[in-house]
């Protein structure tokens, strides 16, 4: 997916370290952004970022105070986004780097990142902020499929393309099946990382990994307010473990085979277009919950709020 990058060049260095950090992405061929570092010498400055502008698929505006006075980036470009966003022919995604009145400006009706628009100069450490807002355009993009047009039909000639957005169906082999648990295994693991040193900054709280084996890892969390702890384990299921299921974790320091939950064991399933995570239903012992089709995202995202709720703490 093309991506739009607009900022104040007063912030350029947030933008050099959202390009740091979308490199992973790059790699996997999944983005690819534009600037308006990329303008040749003796190229027309409005033509160039007008044309970079209509072929993208995704606009990121890095907002700040600078950016919403500055007339170019607010008025032209953020205001031209904004209208093809509404057509559904461009993603606008605002990405609050500076604290600033963006709730009452236009961006306040979409949703930003980092989380909670909390703005990037506010996090402890700011590669977690990154981190976050790369986890959530990965989530975009899987969930979009890139699927967001800039043209749906592309006049050649006389004759129209169209272009759509096709399912293939497939089988889905031992292989990968191996891979699509190790790739959410360590989309888990980064989550909780992030998580567990942006917990571990706030008042009252501590937060840090004890543990971090080969297919397993183990967190602590101690809230001096209530002066409760827990700890947590999250594994994925090795050899000769696949009936407790392909990942399962444990409020203790470690999970044996007599330890383990049926309601917290997670299996990996599959339609005929895609694999997918359920989550056992505790009613019905191993029977998932099918309808309930879940991103390596989300099933960390459930994990990590029933955790924290183990110590008194919850999100919002």
């Amino acid at each position: 997916m093309k991506a739009f990058i607009s900022y104040s060049h007063k912030d350029e260095s947030y933008l050099e370290r959202l390009k740091v950090h979308l490199t992973q992405m790059n790699r996997d061929g999944l983005i690819s952004e534009w600037n308006d570092k990329e303008i040749h010498a003796g190229s027309s400055l409005d033509d160039s970022i007008s044309d970079a502008l209509t072929s993208s698929e995704l606009f990121l505006a890095l907002v700040s105070p600078d950016y919403i006075a500055s007339n170019y980036c607010y008025e032209k470009e953020f205001r031209t986004a904004l209208q093809m966003h509404e057509e559904k022919k461009l993603i606008v995604v605002p990405i609050i780097v500076e604290p600033c009145d963006w709730q009452n400006a236009p961006f306040g009706k979409i949703k930003s990142l980092p989380k909670d628009g909390k703005a990037v100069a506010e996090w402890t450490n700011a590669n977690n902020a990154f981190l976050n807002i790369i986890q959530e355009l990965r989530r975009l993009l899987n969930s979009s499929k890139a699927s967001v047009p800039v043209q749906n039909i592309q006049a050649v000639g006389t004759t129209e393309k169209v272009v759509r957005d096709y399912k293939v169906k497939r089988t889905f082999s031992e292989v990968d099946k191996y891979s699509f648990r190790e790739a959410s295994y360590k989309e888990i693991k980064n989550y909780f990382n992030s998580s567990i040193l942006e917990l571990d900054s706030l008042e009252n709280l501590q937060a840090l990994f004890t543990n971090d084996g080969k297919g397993f890892f183990t967190c602590l969390i101690s809230n001096r307010a209530n002066n409760q702890d827990r700890y947590l384990t999250v594994q994925i299921g090795g050899e000769g473990q696949r009936h407790y299921g392909d990942l399962s974790y444990s409020f203790s320091d470690q999970i044996s085979t007599n330890s383990i939950q049926m309601d917290k064991v997670y299996r990996i399933d599959y339609d005929d277009y895609h694999q997918f995570w359920t989550k056992n239903s505790p009613m019905f012992g191993y029977s998932g919950d099918l309808d309930k089709q879940l991103t390596a995202h989300q099933v960390a995202e459930e994990i990590w709020n029933e955790f924290i709720s183990q110590v008194g703490v919850s999100i919002g």
